[in-house]
């Protein structure tokens, strides 16, 4: 899914990968994706479930919205090691109630595992 290398570690050493995936309806900026991150982080640091995480945000042309058959815009993906499937109502609430609050039209696209098959 991702061609990131530490996300291969983390396949490699947990078996899986769980990614949460959001488009963002505007040009999401670097400091409004730090800003959710560290959301995310403080909630899930104090429920004692915080694992690595890795953020990819992309934004997406106008040209790649018609391949898609979506809407230009942001592509935002937060990637845990191992099976966090249990979490994906927090990490889906926490996002949604972060994109709103800085005023941007989201959709959540949903949770994706990336296991290995070795």
């Amino acid at each position: 899914m991702f061609n990131d290398s530490q996300i291969s570690k983390w396949i490699e050493k947990h078996g899986t990968a769980t990614s949460f995936t959001f488009i963002v309806y505007g040009d999401l900026k670097e400091n409004e994706v730090e800003l959710l991150i560290k959301g995310l982080v403080i909630h899930l640091e104090y429920r004692n479930i915080m694992h690595n995480m890795a953020v990819f945000f992309d934004p997406i042309s106008e040209e790649q919205a018609v391949a898609w058959n979506t809407f230009q815009g942001t592509s935002l993906s937060f990637v845990f090691a191992g099976d966090m499937t249990e979490i994906e109502n927090e990490v889906k609430m926490i996002i949604k109630d972060g994109l709103k609050y800085m005023r941007y039209k989201n959709e959540y696209l949903g949770l994706y595992r990336s296991d290995s098959h070795v």
